[in-house]
């Protein structure tokens, strides 16, 4: 078994010595025997996406750096070191898309409703396979006295793993995601949800929404609700028992404990919402992040005639994954363009054939790196939020080609912005990519446009990641922060939306209805009789 991260590290110290009557300070650095005393945080990674795992790794790579020590659940390799402990899910993905791809394959998942259902069979099956995996079972093992000062839980899934918040003494909770605003923290964190502005990711539509659009948004928006509440949320709530015993409190009960929740959100980029004190947009965090480059990809970039354009589907999707018909269509085009240097990130080159003089094929590319570039002319991606954080950030306009889940919101919000062009992957052929490329670097306003947006985008008073860092300090520190709890957490849904008044009020109004009903029936009776006696 993994031991748990030390709760003592070791550091080094400064030595100055200054004379009493002037003179020259002389500073010696030296390995010290002190011993720093720190903060233990338990990191619970739920989604097995490398993206995913880049933007938590800026979080618990900086909370390393400030003196915390972690213990991460992770579905990345990563090594161990003193104050740094993986429990390491090995060949998640492959497990998971085993099962999860049978019934998916060929789906066209710009229908709302399939893509809803895909993301909970999705998340159903992921935690089924986590739920007996062995680095949960090593966490299981450790000690119930052992003491975490705080636990970071990534929300987007896996809520079966909040039951190590109560069995570890129920330390403060910060919740986190590197999906934007995931609809369940309308309900985890009491956030306001107005369908009649706010889009359902799956949709394609914007904060200004015909009638139509209103009614289908609302059904998106309910559809996912009792997805998740009803369905996804009864099985969460099932594995906790199992794993933690009988009287364990629920998933949905403590994921409301959350302190603070972290949102990849930004409003320079993301539609209105509301968002109580205790939900923290840190949207774009992981965009500065440090990416070694390579000498080819400097020389090729250095050498392109007009600039590059960087054609990159992130790390959970491989441009071989679409098949020889795509492949050779995107290859042709980039082939009619020698003015222009393309850099395709592709795990199997050695399948396109020789690449023309224009063209560099990488299984790996520094995509930050190449995105700051300033002879980055174009950004070809599949609409991850991620990605398209980082071309936001580096001004650099998007073709957008979206496959599944927010790709196609994410697509429609830069075409509304003027940023980019929209194309949907299996829509691909020759003439409409060339089209959609040609489109940008013909017209100039989408990177003026783009320019601006990433203006705002960077126009904050401190980066996300120190925001987001302040943030969690400050629960560590304070032993949580109950001040920004919602009081409707407290409370009955009939006192929240207050129905328990508006049903007295309408009980005194058929009360008074009644007894005026029944005064006037009592003086229209005589009348009656006195007439009848005349006649």
């Amino acid at each position: 078994m993994i031991s748990p991260a030390s709760s003592y590290r070791f550091g080094w110290s400064k030595i100055t010595v200054e004379p009493a009557c002037g003179g020259y300070v002389n500073t010696a650095l030296s390995v010290s025997l002190q011993i720093v005393s720190t903060e233990n945080i338990l990191f619970l990674q739920t989604l097995a996406s490398k993206s995913h795992h880049i933007w938590n790794k800026q979080i618990f790579d900086r909370l390393y750096d400030n003196g915390h020590n972690l213990t991460i659940l992770s579905f990345e390799e990563e090594t161990s070191v003193p104050g740094k402990t993986f429990l390491v899910v090995e060949h998640f993905m492959e497990r998971v898309m085993a099962e999860y791809k049978d019934g998916w394959d060929n789906v066209d998942l710009r229908n709302p409703f399939k893509n809803i259902m895909m993301m909970y069979e999705y998340y159903g099956i992921s935690s089924r396979i986590l739920e007996k995996d062995d680095a949960v079972q090593q966490l299981l093992a450790y000690p119930k006295t052992f003491k975490f000062d705080l636990i970071i839980h990534d929300l987007t899934m896996g809520q079966f793993l909040l039951g190590f918040v109560e069995y570890f003494g129920n330390p403060p909770l910060v919740s986190v995601t590197a999906f934007n605003i995931p609809p369940h923290v309308t309900t985890m964190a009491d956030t306001p949800l107005r369908t009649t502005y706010m889009p359902h990711y799956a949709s394609c539509f914007d904060s200004k929404m015909s009638f139509l659009e209103r009614v289908k948004n609302t059904l998106y928006w309910t559809v996912d609700i009792f997805m998740r509440n009803r369905v996804y949320m009864a099985n969460e709530n099932r594995r906790i028992k199992r794993l933690f015993g009988k009287e364990a409190t629920s998933a949905t009960i403590i994921e409301r404990q959350s302190d603070v929740v972290l949102v990849n959100a930004d409003f320079s980029m993301d539609y209105y919402q509301a968002l109580p004190p205790n939900v923290i947009p840190v949207g774009g965090l992981h965009v500065s992040r440090k990416e070694n480059s390579p000498p080819i990809i400097n020389q090729f970039i250095a050498r392109a005639n007009k600039g590059v354009i960087l054609l990159s589907f992130g790390t959970n999707i491989g441009s071989e994954m679409l098949g020889e018909r795509i492949n050779q269509a995107i290859f042709n085009v980039f082939r009619s363009m020698p003015n222009y240097g393309f850099i395709w990130k592709h795990d199997q080159p050695e399948k396109l054939g020789v690449p023309p003089p224009n063209l560099l094929v990488l299984k790996w590319v520094p995509q930050a790196t190449v995105l700051s570039n300033k002879r980055t002319k174009l950004f070809i991606s599949h609409g991850g939020l991620l990605s398209l954080q980082e071309a936001t950030w580096h001004g650099v306009p998007v073709v957008a080609l979206p496959m599944f889940v927010d790709q196609f919101s994410n697509a429609e919000k830069l075409v509304r912005a003027g940023v980019g062009v929209a194309l949907p992957m299996l829509d691909i052929d020759e003439t409409k990519l060339g089209k959609a490329i040609s489109t940008i670097l013909d017209e100039p306003s989408f990177t003026t446009k783009m320019k601006e947006r990433s203006y705002h985008f960077k126009g904050q008073p401190q980066h996300p990641l120190d925001r987001a860092i302040f943030w969690i300090e400050k629960v560590i520190e304070n032993e949580g922060l109950s001040y920004l709890h919602s009081p409707a957490h407290d409370m009955s849904v009939f006192a929240v939306y207050g129905l328990d008044m508006v049903g007295v009020v309408l009980l005194v109004a058929v009360g008074y209805y009644l007894l005026i009903r029944k005064h006037f029936k009592k003086r229209s009776a005589p009348k009656k009789e006195h007439k009848s006696k005349k006649e």
